[in-house]
């Protein structure tokens, strides 16, 4: 039996302003992902369709979409399981970021606010040697590979100046981490700047992310360090 993707995906120009979803058919190969089901239709269906990916690895984590309602990275998400429930499926771009064109979006704002928290390592002098139970205690959140899918699916985003489940991963880690030397500094862009405390504790990022970060974890112990420090009304 020959199987078939069916994919809804969604499209945008910026020439014409037109936007709306677009169907198309793919013939299914085995092991295929929606990144390489993405690459057929460009290949052989329409050549226009514009979407990100460099690595091909689920490392650069350029090719985040929405796949379903659910941020997924393209080059690691299978199509089969989707195939056998499913007689259609939805691809969007990243929620909460400004669409370029189709599948790719904007992310200079993940950019800008890395600069404005100065995500990393501040005043490191010398060799400093990480003990083993540090270095576990920061290994997930220096796992984030900035795919921006807990970004996108945060409902407390649309909140401006909050800093978002992706750069509270980076304040933990920095906080943690003896290299850097600031730490009073680190609470006061986490709790002032970042807006800390508006975290609605919805747990959303953590079932988002592919790198298993787990970014709302990592938000309850960043409360917790700097209750523990002293540090809660910087």
């Amino acid at each position: 039996m020959e199987l078939k993707l069916r994919l809804k995906v969604f499209r945008y120009d910026p020439a014409n302003g037109r936007q709306g979803f677009d169907t198309f058919e793919v013939e299914y190969e085995e092991g295929m992902t929606f990144l390489t089901a993405f690459h057929r239709i460009k290949e052989n269906v329409d050549p226009s369709l514009t979407f990100r990916h460099f690595c091909r690895a689920g490392i650069c984590g350029t090719c985040t979409v929405f796949i379903n309602g659910f941020p997924k990275l393209a080059c690691k998400e299978q199509v089969l399981p989707y195939i056998l429930t499913q007689e259609e499926i939805i691809v969007e771009p990243l929620d909460k970021f400004p669409i370029i064109r189709d599948l790719a979006v904007n992310h200079e704002d993940v950019i800008e606010r890395m600069k404005k928290f100065h995500t990393w390592i501040k005043e490191y002098e010398g060799e400093v040697r990480i003990p083993p139970q540090v270095s576990k205690r920061i290994e997930k959140a220096a796992d984030c590979i900035l795919c921006s899918a807990c970004q996108s699916y945060c409902p407390q985003v649309l909140e401006t100046e909050y800093a978002g489940p992706l750069f509270f991963a980076k304040f933990y880690r920095f906080l943690e981490d003896p290299r850097d030397r600031d730490k009073e500094y680190r609470f006061k862009e986490a709790v002032v700047e970042g807006h800390l405390y508006h975290c609605l504790s919805c747990d959303k990022c953590n079932s988002t992310c592919p790198k298993e970060v787990e970014p709302a974890t990592l938000i309850r112990e960043l409360m917790t360090y700097i209750k523990e420090h002293g540090q809660a009304k910087c």
